[in-house]
């Protein structure tokens, strides 16, 4: 362990101890979801500036509702930076939120990808407000909000050495292809064969009628109108 996660590591057994002890205003223990939650969203509608966060994990919950909440923040002119995990964010768990994550990088959302993280959580909130998660627990369990100016100039300097230390994250436009099944691939070589719907049925052994409803499916994902335009298509792409 560096000497720089030595004193992080200190710090926020620091301030789990004085939210534990209660002694502090400015420090409070959080428990339960829902204490968590509402004090999670009071900073999120009082912010002014900037919203920024590192999350080990990526939304499983309502993705909607959190990209209307980007958008809001965004409209109101609030910066938001978001740091993940890297393994998370640009591996299978990510491709399959892939529309999520488009929504919320394309509505202004800043977000990037680091190979460690030095917290499971952290929301700064301005530079008024941090929230992170008591330590060996997780965020939806315990968590401290902290409101001291000295400590939240400290988490500040965390997160934006992480955030220099970790790397863009493009989101591109998700190929058709990537969304294909195995048996939609097979149609779309046997027609860039030349084979009719009659021979298609035959190889793979089903009836012209589901090769027709097959073709028809990938018609609509590649916004094309007869299977004469999904051959352009294809050969256009380079697919085959």
């Amino acid at each position: 362990m560096s000497n720089v996660e030595v004193r992080l590591r200190a710090l926020l057994w620091r301030l789990c101890a004085v939210a534990e002890a209660g002694d502090d205003p400015d420090i409070v223990r959080l428990d339960g979801l829902a204490d968590i939650d509402s004090t999670r969203d009071r900073l999120v509608e009082t912010c002014r500036t900037s919203l920024r966060s590192l999350h080990s994990h990526l939304p499983h919950g309502d993705q909607t509702a959190s990209a209307q909440r980007t958008a809001e923040l965004t409209t109101r002119g609030i910066r938001m930076q978001t740091v993940r995990l890297r393994e998370r964010l640009l591996g299978p768990e990510g491709a399959s939120m892939h529309g999520y994550l488009r929504a919320v990088v394309g509505l202004g959302e800043e977000l990037r990808a680091a190979e460690r993280l030095p917290m499971t959580q952290m929301i700064l909130a301005d530079r008024s407000a941090a929230l992170i998660p008591v330590l060996g627990a997780p965020m939806t369990q315990a968590a401290v909000l902290i409101q001291s100016e000295q400590y939240v100039r400290s988490l500040e300097a965390v997160f934006q050495a992480t955030w220099e230390q970790s790397e863009a994250v493009e989101i591109s436009e998700a190929d058709p292809l990537d969304r294909l099944g195995e048996r939609s691939r097979e149609v779309l070589v046997l027609l860039a064969a030349g084979l009719t719907d009659e021979a298609i049925g035959r190889e793979l052994g089903v009836t012209d009628r589901t090769v027709r409803r097959q073709v028809a499916g990938l018609c609509r994902k590649l916004r094309v109108d007869c299977r004469f335009q999904l051959g352009l298509e294809i050969a256009r792409r380079g697919w085959l």
